[in-house]
């Protein structure tokens, strides 16, 4: 009888250590992704206030450091995501829901875009050193705004796809009329935003050059 019992209480104690470890792994996951999402979204909103100011070394340098930051984020959020899914699935494709599905795509975009970020966001700020965000040419200022709109569209699906116990079992038919309808929505107020920001700041310095005269 005190054999078994002991049998027992070290499976338990073992299935214990286990949770834990997955525990950990857990909170590591969840702490990438705040160190990602955090200086993304300050980023992206100190940006927005700045649009009509002329852009520093000091923003440009800000930029660089905030990416470094974000990249060193993501490499944490694929090695502890990928851990788990292991630990869940052990990676057999029958075993992925459309969630865990959705939740790679969106990380790969995300890599993908933060590449976009490094190779032809910094570059074109550099560029327009000494002149606002605004005065960038339409066509980079246009896909710079889709760049930060799938930034911020991945870190808020991200968000909602780990916090939300609904969309946890949700099938396909649930999830891509809310990812295509959301994003839709994402870069129409983005780009409206700008347009508007842009179309403000070309009557302010219009106004400007006018009264100067």
């Amino acid at each position: 009888m005190g054999k078994h019992d002991g049998k027992n209480s070290r499976k338990f104690s073992v299935f214990e250590v286990h949770q834990a470890y997955i525990d950990i792994l857990r909170g590591l996951h969840l702490t990438c992704f705040a160190a990602g999402m955090g200086p993304a979204l300050y980023f992206d909103f100190r940006t927005f206030q700045t649009l009509r100011d002329p852009v520093t070394t000091v923003d440009v340098q800000g930029l660089e450091r905030i990416h470094i930051w974000i990249c060193a984020a993501f490499v944490g959020l694929w090695i502890t995501g990928v851990a788990l899914i292991y630990i869940r699935t052990a990676f057999d494709p029958a075993a992925l829901t459309p969630k865990l599905w959705l939740k790679l795509g969106l990380m790969t975009v995300m890599i993908w875009n933060a590449r976009l970020i490094g190779t032809y966001v910094i570059p074109a700020v550099e560029k327009n050193m000494g002149q606002p965000m605004t005065a960038l040419p339409k066509r980079q200022l246009v896909i710079a705004t889709q760049i930060a709109v799938f930034s911020m569209f991945c870190w808020t699906s991200g968000l909602m796809l780990g916090s939300s116990v609904v969309l946890k079992t949700a099938s396909w038919d649930v999830l891509w009329p809310l990812t295509l309808g959301w994003f839709l929505l994402a870069s129409l107020v983005g780009h409206s935003v700008m347009a508007v920001r842009r179309t403000r700041g070309g009557l302010a310095n219009s106004a400007r050059s006018t009264s100067d005269a």
